[in-house]
């Protein structure tokens, strides 16, 4: 069995317990004998050898836990996947793919999101990353004429808006920058090794942010949103502060700790009128001249 295919299986038992629940060895072995995309030796089931190897592996790997009840004898997660983001990431990828695999005759009726974001550059950074290499890179940003050459420390990798980011140190730049895969034409790893803070963690330093911006400090937003539109962003919120204070037969009233990047801001514009920041004041005026620019721009 290839790594592949043991990969496949690990993310196959992930999912397959987190969408059914808890379930014994027997009833894990009948779905997995009726299983077509990862079961590629299309075995009746696991060896249990093999089975506990496998939990083994997906607490490593992912940094998922799983118990087993010993009183009704079945398996079932521990961790939760949405305070994993990059599990849950990994897991729904994958098993995204498999899904797909086993649908090839319906294909066309499933439809993804394209992300032209440079993943061709995902390789060598991971690698960097893990052996803590500097990496030499042609980058041309969209103000600039003409391509550059420097010197980057990758510190970590981020998704946003359909584009792979990632956040490092460079030759060029004192502080820390965000640099977007699709804009490199070249990358080269180096011998000449970095060191990172011992305590870096990327989730930390983008918390306080709302895409890759880092442009703005963190402040206090209130938002006041029409209760339908209140809905979408209860179920899929804007940044993991956000919090309802308040609510009326009309409105919902959202209170956020991030920072008004303009990420954040583009954001708020595309809610249109179902959205009004009520502070502070900064943030309210300048969507507001926005929005009269946008109306003088359409009376032309």
């Amino acid at each position: 069995m290839t790594p592949v295919e043991q990969f496949q299986r690990y993310v196959w038992l992930v999912d397959t317990l987190y969408s059914f629940g808890p379930l014994t060895k027997e009833e894990i072995d009948h779905k997995w004998m009726n299983n077509t995309s990862a079961n590629h030796g299309r075995t009746a089931s696991i060896p249990d050898r093999t089975f506990r190897r496998d939990l083994r592996a997906i607490e490593s790997i992912f940094g998922i836990d799983y118990k087993c009840d010993r009183a009704t004898n079945r398996y079932h997660i521990e961790t939760e996947l949405k305070d994993k983001s990059f599990s849950r990431w990994a897991v729904e990828t994958m098993a995204m793919s498999q899904f797909v695999a086993e649908s090839k005759d319906i294909s066309k009726q499933i439809l993804v999101e394209d992300m032209p974001s440079g993943y061709r550059y995902l390789t060598p950074i991971v690698k960097a990353m893990k052996s803590h290499h500097s990496l030499i890179v042609s980058y041309q940003s969209y103000f600039a004429a003409s391509a550059s050459q420097f010197e980057i420390e990758p510190y970590c990798l981020k998704s946003f808006k359909r584009r792979w980011y990632v956040l490092a140190k460079s030759s060029k730049h004192e502080e820390l920058r965000v640099f977007a895969l699709d804009r490199f034409s070249e990358m080269t790893l180096t011998d000449k090794q970095y060191s990172m803070p011992r305590n870096f963690d990327g989730e930390t330093f983008f918390k306080d942010y709302y895409g890759v911006l880092l442009d703005r400090k963190v402040d206090t937003i209130i938002l006041r949103v029409t209760n339908f539109r209140a809905k979408y962003l209860c179920s899929l919120p804007l940044h993991h502060t956000q919090k309802v204070i308040r609510t009326d037969e009309q409105y919902t009233w959202l209170e956020l700790r991030v920072a008004p990047t303009f990420d954040f801001i583009q954001e708020l514009r595309s809610l249109g009128n179902e959205v009004r920041v009520e502070t502070p004041d900064y943030l309210r005026d300048g969507l507001l001249y926005d929005y009269r620019t946008s109306q003088e721009l359409y009376n032309e």
